[in-house]
């Protein structure tokens, strides 16, 4: 965890850091989703200390209705956005792992891999070692 990073050898000092770590970690774009926590969770990014000094305008005010009504049609979107953006980090990871189990050398027929066998693979083809 990043969190180790930071804090004494003797891990002591840990509780000093925690609130700009999750703050990191809130506002930091994850690979798997493409958005913030904060705004899978809230609709909208954190005001940053940063945002004061740029000063970024604030939402125009509208009335609570709408603000629900908005934030309602946002929260689906986002919630599929996540959705779909997880799926294809899912079907990465799989590809990935069958890719990796493919090479490892499998009799015909038999889940587990046999014991005097080691597949190597040059170019496109594969060759057993026996």
């Amino acid at each position: 965890m990043y969190l180790a990073k930071v804090v004494e050898k003797r891990q002591r000092d840990w509780d000093r850091h925690i609130q700009p770590f999750l703050l990191s970690y809130r506002s930091a774009v994850h690979e798997s989703t493409s958005v913030t926590p904060a705004f899978a969770n809230f609709g909208t990014e954190l005001r940053l200390p940063a945002d004061l000094i740029t000063g970024i305008p604030l939402d125009a005010p509208r009335s609570i209705t709408d603000y629900a009504n908005d934030l309602r049609n946002k929260m689906n979107d986002i919630y599929e956005h996540v959705r779909q953006t997880g799926q294809q980090t899912s079907e990465k990871m799989k590809t990935r792992y069958d890719r990796k189990m493919n090479n490892k050398g499998f009799d015909e027929g038999s889940s587990e891999p046999s014991s005097n066998k080691v597949v190597t693979q040059s170019s496109s083809q594969q060759r057993e070692i026996s």
